[in-house]
């Protein structure tokens, strides 16, 4: 459930061998954490128009299984399984309601100043120090034969504008750019694979002591 605060222009784009009619939205609930939601053919010819006609009083709507993409950053798509509902009449409705019209200033400054909707920083914000567990009270729990020198410190995504994804051989692992290589054998390990998406990101551990 969130605001629609902002509708970009609808666009027309040629994805999967057809041209396909889509709008995108900035939607947001309490939490304030601006995300893009890409309505697609049908449900931008119908609930888009529904919710470009309420655009004024900016509608609430209800968005439920839509696909969460991550290339570049966290946003939202329809499906064919997705259900769109506008302007639900609930007690949770009437109260985000409430909340935006309380917090209406600082919503567009978050989204036309500064485009919060595109900053991992706060789509992925950095976890909560109390849901954080020391390594060291990990350790505890396991028994190892060799000496190991703990250390307490966080975990953070580095470079977070790149994908998060990348092409590997299912064999070895090894990313290669299979659109040169036609994907059919790795260049790696020799073996034969299918192409298939596997999550890559650059992980920064920094210990209390400020190194890295």
């Amino acid at each position: 459930m969130g605001i629609v605060v902002h509708a970009f222009p609808a666009r027309d784009v040629y994805m999967e061998g057809t041209m396909r009619h889509g709008r995108d939205y900035v939607i947001v609930d309490h939490i304030k954490r601006p995300i893009l939601l890409t309505l697609w053919k049908d449900f931008e010819s119908i609930e888009g128009c529904v919710i470009d006609e309420a655009m004024p009083t900016m509608p609430i709507i209800i968005a439920m299984r839509v696909r969460v993409l991550t290339e570049n950053y966290i946003s939202l798509s329809t499906q064919p399984s997705s259900v769109i509902l506008v302007a639900p009449d609930g007690l949770e409705a009437r109260e985000l309601d409430c909340w935006c019209e309380r917090n209406i200033s600082e919503l567009v400054h978050m989204i036309f100043d500064n485009k919060s909707y595109t900053d991992p920083a706060i789509l992925l914000p950095p976890v909560r120090a109390p849901t954080l567990t020391a390594i060291s009270s990990v350790a505890s729990f396991t028994r190892f034969d060799r000496a190991t020198v703990w250390i307490k410190g966080r975990v953070e995504i580095a470079c977070p504008m790149t994908r998060f994804w990348h092409l590997a051989c299912p064999h070895c692992y090894h990313p290669y750019d299979f659109f040169t290589t036609l994907g059919i054998w790795c260049l790696s390990c020799g073996l034969g694979m299918s192409i298939f998406l596997r999550f890559i990101p650059c992980l920064v551990l920094v210990s209390c002591f400020g190194s890295n």
